[in-house]
């Protein structure tokens, strides 16, 4: 078996013998952003999406990054050359580069560009399938709502907040404010379905604007009506249907919030409905049909 290969800095080269230097500001200081996005039969998916939202962060942080450059075609071949046939994720970084151990970064080295393959979560299609539980963790509003609208490398909440679901045996952890407003899952973005109707937290509200949000939106909304609203933890018990979307994860529905009860505790039809359709459109976007995205 063929040892991983990672693309950094514009070359394939084995993950083991990959280095970045040691005044590498992104690991200083955490001054980088990424992106994930997933790869099906070998092929990726929505890279356009990620790289413009990747190039839009990367103006607010300073960092030069080009969304132009073949980030597609250097996914097909990283894919290629971890002997990816299936379905999979690519994550991709960029940091300021190195640069001088102070907080104010000077006149950095050029950024570091950094493109990894990994594996699907385990139990990803049990899911989809059966729906999920999910963990409430309380989330401060220390944070500057616009900076929480960036995929930045400070993912330390996200880190506590996936462990302190594990802990509990839950699938994800979403954030809940003191006032019971809950913004978004460690690494999902969430909606709720009620009387018919599907609601999600307004991004301006200091949530990563997701790129699969934005296609499960325009996709639903030729079903139903789509709105965003602030939503609470009494928005939650009174809905009908719930799930949480991300690249990786598609659509998963949420049966479960701690110990609170989501409708009539099963999948609901328009949560199923959603998924069938979501996968349609990645398919067709590929050029697969919908069985072949694995």
């Amino acid at each position: 078996m063929k040892p991983p290969v990672c693309y950094l800095n514009g070359r394939y080269v084995e993950l083991s013998k990959a280095a970045v230097p040691a005044t590498d500001r992104g690991f200083l200081f955490g001054e980088g952003l990424f992106e994930t996005w997933p790869v099906y039969a070998g092929r990726p998916f929505a890279v356009r999406e990620h790289v413009t939202r990747m190039a839009k962060s990367a103006r607010a942080l300073g960092i030069p990054f080009d969304p132009g450059e073949d980030w597609a075609g250097r996914s097909v071949r990283l894919a290629k050359l971890n002997g990816v046939t299936g379905a999979g994720a690519i994550r991709f970084t960029i940091t300021r580069g190195s640069g001088p151990v102070t907080l104010i970064p000077g006149r950095a080295a050029k950024p570091t560009r950094l493109m990894l393959f990994r594996p699907l979560e385990d139990g990803l299609d049990l899911a989809r399938a059966n729906g999920v539980s999910v963990h409430l963790v309380g989330f401060g509003r220390g944070v500057n709502p616009a900076m929480r609208q960036l995929k930045t490398l400070n993912y330390l909440p996200a880190v506590r907040g996936k462990m302190a679901a594990a802990d509990r045996g839950a699938f994800e952890s979403l954030y809940r404010l003191d006032d019971s407003t809950v913004l978004e899952g460690t690494t999902s973005n969430f909606f709720v379905v009620s009387k018919g109707k599907i609601y999600t937290t307004p991004v301006g509200d200091g949530i990563l604007p997701g790129v699969t949000r934005s296609i499960v939106m325009k996709i639903a909304r030729r079903l139903t009506e789509v709105g965003e609203r602030r939503i609470t933890t009494d928005d939650l018990a009174n809905a009908d249907e719930m799930f949480i979307t991300s690249s990786t994860i598609e659509v998963v529905p949420v049966l479960r919030v701690d110990r609170m009860k989501i409708g009539n505790g099963r999948v609901g039809e328009l949560t199923r409905d959603l998924q069938q359709r979501y996968r349609r459109y990645a398919a067709r976007r590929l050029g697969l049909g919908a069985g072949d995205l694995g």
